[in-house]
């Protein structure tokens, strides 16, 4: 074997040892990219949630708003008013008005009364029947025969439903300015008897 033949077998074996090694520091050191994202993910998963962050959703999904957590899409709870079953009160309204419904042109005043008796305390608010009332519109007065209902823990909302007489049905919801222990509100009622249908907004003094 000559000495060039030699010298060229020399360099193609280092050649080869050298890409070896190459190959090799590279399959062992970790991507630095990796290393970045691992750093940032730790990162955000250890925050701690400052001041500001306290609105948003809290443990277990419920969602945190300036206070204790409630309930998703539930109101922050009322404090239940003191009324005992048996304790009637009475919406009378002489300023009122109606109108049909698909024709706002078709309108004019309107006034009534409805009588309240509670029937049922339970930890979420009242059960109420509607024991007496009356409401005229459009010159006819309407009497309700019956109706149930229900009133919220801080007695400020009514809502329910019932029959009049000699024939027809009502939906409604009531509001008070305060309680329904002696304060003033307003009554929105969809009232059909027959072929006539009207809505109506009654205003009024709450006595009990």
């Amino acid at each position: 074997m000559t000495a060039n033949t030699v010298q060229k077998a020399t360099l193609a074996i280092a050649a080869t040892v050298l890409a070896l090694v190459v190959v090799g520091y590279f399959a062992m050191a970790p991507p630095v990219a990796a290393q970045t994202s691992t750093s940032t993910s730790t990162t955000a998963q250890t925050r701690v949630p400052g001041p500001g962050m306290m609105n948003g959703f809290g443990a277990g999904g419920a969602f945190r708003q300036n206070g204790p957590m409630t309930a998703p899409g539930r109101a922050p709870a009322q404090t239940q008013v003191n009324i005992s079953v048996g304790q009637t009160f009475t919406i009378t309204s002489t300023s009122g008005e109606y109108f049909v419904p698909n024709s706002r042109s078709t309108n004019g005043t309107a006034s009534g009364t409805l009588t309240f008796t509670v029937t049922g305390k339970l930890s979420e608010g009242y059960t109420l029947s509607v024991t007496s009332g009356s409401v005229k519109v459009a010159g006819t007065t309407y009497t309700i025969a019956s109706g149930t209902a229900q009133m919220n823990r801080g007695a400020s909302g009514v809502s329910g439903q019932g029959s009049l007489t000699p024939s027809g049905e009502f939906i409604f919801t009531a509001s008070a300015h305060g309680t329904f222990v002696g304060s003033t509100g307003t009554v929105s009622m969809d009232l059909q008897s027959g072929s006539s249908e009207y809505l109506v907004l009654l205003s009024g003094s709450i006595s009990g």
